[in-house]
């Protein structure tokens, strides 16, 4: 009988095409991945596994044991839909990928709906970027996750999940309380703290800027979006803060709002994967999600 998790981790190496891309995928290091499939090698008795170029690629056993491997997950989710439908209560674990801000404004609301209405489910959220989660999300890692996109930037379509628009967020272009600066056209001269590198919103954020004609000075690159709005508040950076990260953080008070022709919102996603969004558990997870939404979009 083989390892479910060396199965997946075969899939992923099928899936990313190197054992580096599939280990940072995974979580794992690449020599983790190696040592796993190894023995899942000798359990098949044959390599799944070979070298091509830069990468690899399955050998037919290997390509064999993914097939199987993707009818048993799948049939494994649909078997747990089935159940719950038979017994008509959602319960059990459901394990959700999310971004920092919406783990701010969502979870706490989001657990209390659960404790009072689907007492029998438990969520498990890890706090990780979306593009990861959705990756780990189609391989099981988890059962939903909470996906944001930009103005112009659009989220990976993977046709194996299902997308449900949750709420749209406001991005609020903010600088230092002291600032002559009404308008982004005029806020040239400030220093700036983005999101570090290969992020969306710190693309969508320099796009935004030389749309009004100049390049941004970054001089802070961090990933801490409460980070931001603490340098703000302090005096040295201007930045954008995403209204959940507003509402968790007491507002927007000491800082300037800057005007811009149109307002700009991120759109913020559900994920799960087709066979098992019907779920009872995965329905209340969704429901209570939409509940911490609603409520906060009123507060």
């Amino acid at each position: 009988m083989y390892d479910i998790r060396r199965l997946r981790m075969l899939l992923e190496i099928h899936e990313r095409g190197t054992l580096t891309a599939a280990a940072k995928t995974l979580h794992l290091t690449s020599s983790a991945i190696s040592q796993q499939i190894s023995v899942l090698e000798k359990e098949a008795g044959t390599a799944l596994i070979q070298k091509v170029g830069r990468g690899v690629q399955l050998t037919t056993a290997g390509l064999v044991l993914v097939e199987g491997a993707r009818r048993v997950l799948e049939e494994f989710d649909s078997m747990k839909t089935r159940v719950e439908s038979l017994t008509g209560e959602a319960r059990g674990t459901v394990r959700i990928a999310i971004f920092q801000s919406a783990s701010l404004a969502l979870l706490p609301a989001a657990l209390e709906y659960l404790q009072k209405n689907h007492p029998a489910v438990q969520l498990h959220a890890m706090q990780i970027e979306p593009e990861i989660g959705l990756n780990l999300t189609k391989s099981r890692q988890f059962d939903l996750t909470i996906a944001e996109t930009y103005p112009n930037h659009f989220i990976p379509e993977i046709p194996e999940l299902s997308y449900e628009l949750l709420t749209e967020d406001r991005l609020n272009i903010i600088a230092p309380q002291a600032t002559d600066a009404e308008e982004l056209t005029e806020a040239q001269d400030l220093r700036w703290v983005f999101e570090n590198t290969g992020n969306t919103s710190r693309q969508w954020a320099i796009n935004l800027c030389r749309a009004s004609g100049f390049e941004p000075q970054i001089d802070f690159d961090i990933d801490d979006v409460i980070t931001h709005l603490h340098l703000v508040r302090a005096g040295y950076a201007a930045a954008i803060i995403p209204q959940f990260i507003a509402q968790s953080s007491g507002g927007l008070n000491g800082v300037k709002i800057l005007r811009t022709p149109e307002e700009h919102l991120r759109k913020i996603y559900m994920v799960t994967r087709r066979e098992s969004q019907d779920q009872l558990s995965i329905g209340a997870v969704r429901d209570a999600l939409k509940w911490a939404a609603h409520r906060d979009a009123e507060v």
